[in-house]
């Protein structure tokens, strides 16, 4: 009867020794798999944070740009364009052209 019960505690052992070793194989990729995905998830938030700010800087350039006052210094500046009532003065520069005269 001693060999029987010498058998019990060796089965036991390889028993549990063979459920540890399955719950590693299944859980060690399923840990690693939360471990990348959260590493990027924490890259995703600083790339949102930073693409959130950017948003905002633009959202101001926007804002700034179809102000009235912008599009009335380009319409002046750029186009040419002046209120009625108002003359148009174009700066003359000094003739640049070669003559040959000094």
């Amino acid at each position: 009867m001693s060999k029987k019960n010498e058998k019990k505690p060796v089965i036991r052992l390889l028993l549990v020794g063979f459920v540890a070793m399955s719950l590693l194989i299944t859980i060690v990729p399923r840990v690693q798999t939360v471990y990348d995905l959260n590493k990027r998830k924490v890259i995703l938030e600083q790339e949102k944070d930073k693409l959130v700010q950017q948003n905002g800087n633009l959202q101001k350039t926007m804002t700034k740009v179809n102000s009235p006052e912008n599009i009335e210094k380009i319409a002046r500046e750029q186009l040419g364009l002046v209120k009625k009532g108002e003359t148009i003065v174009i700066p003359m520069l000094p003739d640049q052209s070669p003559t040959g005269t000094e």
